[in-house]
């Protein structure tokens, strides 16, 4: 991960936006759209970080992804293994996968990924977002 002191940037892909509670959280409803890129289709972040990437401009990477698993433009695994290509050679985003559902198969798949930390049923509540942007990361080890 990148500097721990700065507030992280999120990239959220859901053509349902509204399944993130924002509203009522710690952080300021500013700072949030600051640091929250939001895109309906997982095509418009993968060209995103193209041309991020094409731009030599990596520091402006997302230090977090979180992506629905069923999207209309592309499923998980196309995402996924064209992000894989994307991000060869460099600092890795994390990747969190959402889904209404907590399918095992589904779950497998994505899990399958290095840069996948988790696989999380919607909604997902504002104060893990802030957990994200404040930079404290997600503890994923079992309990």
């Amino acid at each position: 991960m990148r500097q721990s002191n700065l507030l992280k940037k999120i990239a959220i892909v859901d053509d349902a936006l509204g399944c993130f509670r924002i509203e009522g959280g710690k952080l300021k409803e500013q700072t949030l759209k600051e640091q929250i890129k939001c895109f309906r289709k997982a095509s418009g972040l993968l060209s995103y970080l193209e041309k991020l990437k094409h731009q030599h401009l990596s520091d402006e990477f997302p230090d977090y992804i979180l992506i629905d698993i069923h999207l209309s433009d592309m499923d998980a695994t196309a995402f996924l293994d064209r992000f894989e290509r994307i991000v060869a050679n460099m600092e890795t985003p994390e990747v969190f996968i959402l889904s209404s559902s907590g399918s095992k198969k589904n779950r497998d798949l994505a899990m399958q990924y290095s840069f996948v930390s988790a696989y999380l049923e919607k909604p997902v509540p504002s104060d893990f977002i802030e957990v994200l942007i404040a930079g404290k990361g997600v503890d994923n080890s079992p309990h």
